[in-house]
């Protein structure tokens, strides 16, 4: 029997965008230099009505298919990670209602709270450390997918969008339970975007987005009035560029 699975774990962002994500940056003092970096490409096909409107057919679905590969060291010894991304969770069957991991993969279920409305979302993502900087889905994921409704036919023909120049930092502070992320994503066309997050247990989530907001503002850095989530911001700027 499927049921909609219940995440015990959330994580708690807060993103800024253009203007607001480089004041952000200049306030929370960072460095590139002492930040990991990535480059970050996803998959959807994207597909234009005649009066120019753009559609994802996966991130529609709630489907987001994403690599990340470190830019740093040697080539031969750089990380590549896949991950399959469910956000909305659809009703899944077992054992897709918990967590679980295998060798080079990890299964997890969040509650996923972006500010400003932080309206909880459940979400499920499949990682793998994969070989080849190719989109090249390993069985586990295709089941998943297979599952949520996604058929192979969704899978034909996919354009990679990217890449997104990406730069990580992980910070210990005081008033917040556990580490601190900063990712900062930068595009060729000139998008950028800043979030900071922190994760929780759910029982936990609104006290430690209260504490963040509150962390934020004591590093004079003011929580933005209005959200937008930069993957799918990101996705549909480098699908137009990728169109012209």
């Amino acid at each position: 029997m499927a049921e909609s699975p219940a995440a015990k774990a959330a994580e708690i962002k807060i993103s800024f965008a253009g203007a607001e994500a480089k004041a952000a940056f200049d306030a929370l003092e960072l460095d590139r230099d002492e930040g990991s970096r990535r480059a970050i490409h996803f998959w959807d096909r994207p597909q234009w009505a005649a009066d120019g409107t753009l559609t994802l057919p996966l991130l529609v679905q709630g489907v987001i298919l994403r690599r990340r590969r470190d830019e740093e060291g040697p080539v031969s010894e750089r990380e590549t990670d896949l991950t399959v991304k469910l956000r909305p969770c659809p009703v899944l069957p077992e054992p897709w209602r918990e967590d679980q991991e295998g060798e080079d993969w990890k299964f997890k279920i969040e509650q996923d709270r972006t500010g400003p409305e932080f309206s909880p979302t459940v979400a499920a993502s499949l990682e793998a450390q994969v070989g080849p900087p190719e989109l090249l889905l390993i069985e586990e994921q295709r089941d998943l997918l297979h599952m949520a409704g996604v058929a192979e036919a969704d899978l034909a023909d996919l354009t990679a969008l990217g890449p997104v120049h990406a730069v990580k930092w992980k910070e210990d502070w005081d008033e917040l339970p556990g580490k601190v992320a900063i990712e900062e994503w930068r595009t060729d066309n000139g998008l950028r975007f800043l979030e900071v997050s922190v994760r929780s247990d759910v029982a936990d989530a609104a006290e430690v987005q209260t504490q963040l907001e509150q962390a934020l503002r004591d590093r004079d850095v003011t929580p933005p009035p209005f959200g937008e989530r930069k993957t799918e911001a990101v996705m549909s700027a480098l699908a137009r560029d990728a169109h012209l």
